[in-house]
């Protein structure tokens, strides 16, 4: 995406990304009101449907974020270490 210099440039491209505060008062950047319908990722206006990221997934993509809570390697017995 090429800007020409003195224009103005859109604020994805300056680093801003609004995101859905829960516990807070969020306004919607397109129409600025205060309706909003959360979901498990994100939170659409209930007016003219922008779509927000909900702050605590900001930071994740789409896929499943995986965490390993199971016993280490040298935790497991022999018999289900896996064979290297």
């Amino acid at each position: 995406m090429q800007i020409a210099f003195g224009t103005a440039r859109p604020s994805f491209a300056k680093g801003y990304s609004p995101l859905y505060h829960a516990g807070e008062t969020n306004r919607c950047p397109s129409c600025t009101r205060q309706h909003w319908i959360v979901g498990r990722m994100v939170a659409e206006c209930a007016f003219c449907g922008t779509a927000l990221p909900l702050e605590q997934f900001s930071t994740y993509g789409a896929s499943p974020r995986i965490e390993r809570t199971g016993p280490t390697m040298s935790e497991l017995p022999e018999e289900l270490r896996a064979i290297s």
